[in-house]
């Protein structure tokens, strides 16, 4: 009998119950979208970097040198002589080792010289290998792969010839002319910095600073560590086993031949998500604000309807009905209210993840689920049915005071 008369009394205000039924439907559309969100890019953050055990760079901070080797954000302190990463690639724990080399640019987009182990032991999210939607990775002198963000931005493909300039920023007055590359492969898309860079063999990164012409040669024909020895700016370790990743870590930063440093990416990913977290407390407390706006309006519609309803109130008290009922009766509505609502914008925000899932992928290198964590779901529906209930006894108890007596008067 309850539930029909609430059914009853919400259809006989059924634009104004909408309404506030849609207010609440959007409030937590955005309190679940923006925690679903940041969990979501927190989750891809995490794994910007996967299966990389130390990141090895001059000495430093290990914000920086994650900046600058993982992100292409910043420039590191001072280059590590190839003699130092020799040595320390021949440890016995040291399973795979990958060099980096930058400095140059291409439009704004970093230019990283590397060896061809990059693309096979560089991985992300968890252990995701980099794939190519064209072509190959480079086997000659004046060869580039490009990543999938480059390709899109700049609309290159294989096959293109392009030249690259002096220095990271997005202006450069110094171009390497005399040195154009190829463009042989373009990686998929990986919602990494990876996607906005373009590579290029190490070998290349001596010649691109000199004017002597020298011809496309193959890789194989130009060995590393004999007429090659380039500075790099850091590299990537692979360990052995998990055991030996502390003890190589600590042979690192106590390395006698120059300064260095020796990171675990993970924990320098969480420490550097800290840091940038100011603005994940700022959505939270946004969402909730809506949400609090939300119930506000809801209460202050069932407080608006008391004088509409005061005879209907008066003849429910007139036909036997205790003052508990009235009380059950507002606080149903505006219980019954929020779960609509709620569900409503757990079903609008489903619908929207997926539809939107490929194009954030297409546009964006976003990799966002569509499938929103129930266990989250539900404790934000416990916690916002808590506080539609607490926030209906002031109506209720106005309607309790009112009912019988302006009921009857009118």
């Amino acid at each position: 009998m309850l539930f029909r008369l609430v059914r009853a009394s919400l259809w006989s205000r059924r634009v104004l119950a909408s309404l506030t039924c849609i207010s609440i439907a959007i409030s937590m559309l955005v309190l679940i979208g923006v925690e679903h969100l940041r969990s979501e890019v927190k989750y891809n953050f995490e794994r910007t970097v996967s299966g990389v055990d130390l990141i090895v760079g001059s000495r430093t901070s290990g914000i920086n040198l994650l900046l600058f080797s993982v992100f292409k954000i910043g420039a590191p302190s001072n280059n590590l002589q190839w003699q130092s990463y020799q040595n320390i690639v021949n440890n016995s724990l040291v399973a795979w080792s990958v060099p980096l080399s930058m400095g140059d640019s291409h439009h704004g987009y970093s230019v990283i010289g590397t060896t061809t182990d990059y693309f096979e032991y560089y991985k992300y999210s968890d252990k995701q290998d980099l794939s190519f939607s064209q072509g190959r990775q480079f086997s000659r002198l004046y060869e580039v792969v490009i990543g999938a963000d480059v390709a899109k931005s700049l609309g290159y493909q294989t096959g293109q010839s392009l030249v690259m300039s002096h220095g990271t920023g997005k202006v450069s007055f110094t171009h390497h002319q005399d040195h154009p590359f190829k463009v042989v492969g373009v990686l998929s898309a990986t919602g990494t910095p990876a996607d906005q860079s373009l590579y290029i063999p190490l070998q290349s990164v001596d010649i691109l600073h000199h004017s002597q012409d020298i011809h496309n040669e193959i890789l194989s024909d130009l060995p590393l560590g004999t007429g090659y020895q380039p500075q790099l700016s850091a590299f990537l370790v692979g360990a052995k086993s998990k055991i030996a990743v502390l003890g190589l870590q600590r042979y690192i930063n106590q390395f006698t031949d120059e300064p260095l440093s020796a990171i675990l990416p993970v924990l320098a990913l969480r420490e550097l998500w800290q840091i940038v977290g100011v603005v994940e407390v700022s959505l939270r407390v946004i969402s909730w604000l809506i949400l609090a706006t939300a119930l506000i309006c809801m209460t202050t519609m069932l407080l608006a309807s008391m004088k509409e309803r005061e005879r209907e109130l008066a003849v429910l008290r007139a036909l036997g009905a205790k003052a508990h009922i009235i009380i059950l009766l507002v606080v149903a509505e505006a219980l019954l209210l929020t779960l609509l609502g709620a569900l409503a914008g757990y079903i609008m925000l489903t619908i929207a993840l997926f539809l939107g899932q490929p194009l954030l992928e297409q546009y964006f290198a976003l990799y966002i689920s569509p499938y929103v964590n129930l266990t989250s779901a539900a404790g934000f529906l416990g916690l916002t049915a808590i506080s539609a209930v607490l926030l209906s006894f002031i109506p209720a108890f106005v309607a309790y005071r009112k009912s019988l007596i302006s009921g009857l008067k009118q």
